[in-house]
């Protein structure tokens, strides 16, 4: 057990530097946005979601771009550390905002992937835009 945990400590050190390292040198800075659910207001019967933005650089690998009736779809995947955003979960319904073409560009995240042992120390994000 005491092993498991020395394992754990050592990946999530090793993924932490490597994103640190990918992403300054890729210079690759997306805006991660931690949406939760805030307060109800029982005047209007509308919940206010509380966002959070974290400033980030990350490796982003552009995965595809497919063309459709003249609409353009890419797919990206991101490397994402907890401590990056907070210490959290991250969930389908966050957003990545992230620069391609010289523009900024709200990406959904459609899948996640939390690699970990006893802790998690990696998050694959793939997201569509």
């Amino acid at each position: 057990l005491i092993m498991a945990g020395a394992l754990d400590t050592a990946f999530k050190a090793i993924a932490k530097q490597v994103v640190s390292d990918l992403g300054k040198s890729l210079d690759t800075s997306v805006t991660y946005t931690r949406k939760v659910m805030g307060t109800y207001n029982t005047a209007t019967g509308s919940v206010k979601a509380v966002k959070t933005d974290y400033a980030i650089k990350v490796p982003v690998e552009f995965v595809n771009s497919n063309e459709e009736a003249g609409y353009q779809e890419n797919t990206a995947r991101l490397y994402i550390t907890p401590d990056l955003i907070g210490d959290n979960q991250p969930l389908l319904q966050d957003e990545i905002t992230l620069m391609f073409s010289g523009s900024a560009r709200i990406a959904k995240i459609t899948s996640i992937r939390t690699l970990k042992g006893g802790q998690e120390y990696l998050f694959r994000i793939d997201v569509v835009f």
